[in-house]
């Protein structure tokens, strides 16, 4: 009696393998993208204030000072429309919206956007002086006047 060998499949072990390999190699590829996605919310928030701090440096070059905030919220939309700039009392909701505060006496800027993760990027525009950056994760309120309170931790 011969035996006959057939070999036109795969066997149960081999394809479980397979699947196995597959769903190693989604996990790493899941995990990738979720990184890249939250490095890239927070991207936008800070390449608004970006924008905003040349668009404030644009002002104080023409008017030769640091103009108070009511006169900011008029010049500034006309500079860079791409950004909703709003009053300190009202919070930053998104990466594309700046709200903006001044210290009263000319001298200094506060620019603050909201990354879709929650956290709250500041810039402090200080006149005569390298601007100043920190970060705040998960706050409650995304308000330019908040930033007035705490040291430049960078971002």
């Amino acid at each position: 009696m011969r035996r006959i060998s057939r070999s036109d499949g795969f066997t149960l072990i081999e394809l479980m393998v397979v699947v196995m390999v597959i769903a190693v190699l989604i996990a790493i590829a899941i995990s990738s993208f979720l990184g890249f996605r939250t490095r890239a919310q927070n991207r936008a928030a800070q390449a608004t204030l970006a924008i905003a701090e040349k668009a404030t440096h644009l002002v104080i070059l023409q008017e030769g000072h640091i103009p108070g905030r009511a006169e900011l919220l008029v010049l500034l939309p006309t500079i860079e429309p791409s950004i909703d700039w709003v009053d300190h009392p009202d919070s930053s909701t998104s990466p594309k919206q700046v709200s903006l505060d001044d210290d009263n006496d000319g001298t200094e800027l506060a620019l603050v956007a909201l990354s879709e993760l929650g956290s709250s990027y500041y810039l402090r525009v200080i006149d005569g002086s390298p601007p100043a950056r920190r970060v705040v994760h998960g706050v409650a309120t995304c308000r330019a006047h908040d930033s007035w309170d705490g040291a430049d931790t960078g971002w």
